[in-house]
């Protein structure tokens, strides 16, 4: 799919975005459900490149006369949606649980996984034959999970919860921040998410000054350090959508 095509696909059924040449991902989704998180918006879109743009690509070392990952660090993702941040950090070799209410799970998110762990695979082969690994040998599958998640209910009691295991090295959430109302759950979540050394990335369209203002504000007060990801360094060109933004959050030294 070219840039052009690449702007409007909400109206889609299924739709294939190329991340880097050698890896695109099938991607379905249902735009009749009245569910937003059923369709892939662009702040994902952005997001997904960014993290094929700025983290190492997957290697992996010989352990008993088998290939396996040496990336061994675990990845979230909140309210995944149709699974574009979740399945590139999967690609890129992370141990990746990817999260959304029950009926987005059923519909795009589960059906999303099966769809892409062969054409991620296929690229690792890739990347093995560019190695001085055996291309040959068998890799294991992706590790990408598909778990149901309301962080609505788990900000507020998050013992309870046995669909996660925090803490995680990176967490994700595109197009997560729509009104003021959700600001504290997504960030409770997150705090109970993370360790000190985490890295949140939060990806929005700037569509209401109040609220992204309110979002690093609070942000804040949880004791994170919000800082914006200078916009040279994101590809909202190949979108044609100017008022996408990442932000990066780590924990303060203290709260």
């Amino acid at each position: 799919m070219d840039e052009q095509e690449l702007r409007d696909t909400k109206s889609l059924a299924t739709f294939s975005m190329t991340l880097c040449p050698s890896l695109s991902l099938d991607l379905c989704q249902l735009n009749n459900t009245g569910n937003h998180g059923t369709t892939v918006w662009d702040s994902a879109k952005v997001l997904a490149f960014y993290l094929m743009d700025t983290i190492k690509r997957p290697s992996w070392t010989m352990v008993d006369g088998k290939l396996e990952l040496q990336n061994t660090k675990k990845c979230i993702e909140l309210g995944s949606g149709c699974g574009l941040g979740g399945l590139t950090m999967a690609a890129l070799g992370f141990d990746t649980v990817m999260t959304d209410l029950p009926s987005v799970v059923e519909h795009v998110l589960q059906v999303n996984k099966q769809r892409n762990e062969r054409h991620i695979k296929d690229w690792w082969y890739q990347l093995l034959e560019q190695s001085t690994h055996d291309s040959t040998m068998t890799l294991q599958n992706p590790r990408v999970g598909v778990k149901s998640l309301d962080w609505l209910q788990y900000s507020a009691d998050p013992e309870k919860c046995t669909t996660v295991d925090p803490p995680y090295n990176y967490i994700l959430a595109a197009d997560c921040i729509y009104c003021t109302e959700v600001l504290p759950p997504l960030l409770q979540s997150c705090w109970n998410l993370a360790s000190p050394t985490t890295t949140i990335l939060v990806a929005l369209e700037h569509r209401d000054d109040i609220v992204v203002n309110a979002f690093v504000e609070k942000a804040k007060e949880f004791g994170f350090d919000p800082r914006m990801v200078p916009s040279k360094q994101l590809r909202t060109e190949v979108i044609g959508n100017e008022d996408i933004e990442i932000w990066k959050l780590k924990k303060k030294r203290s709260k």
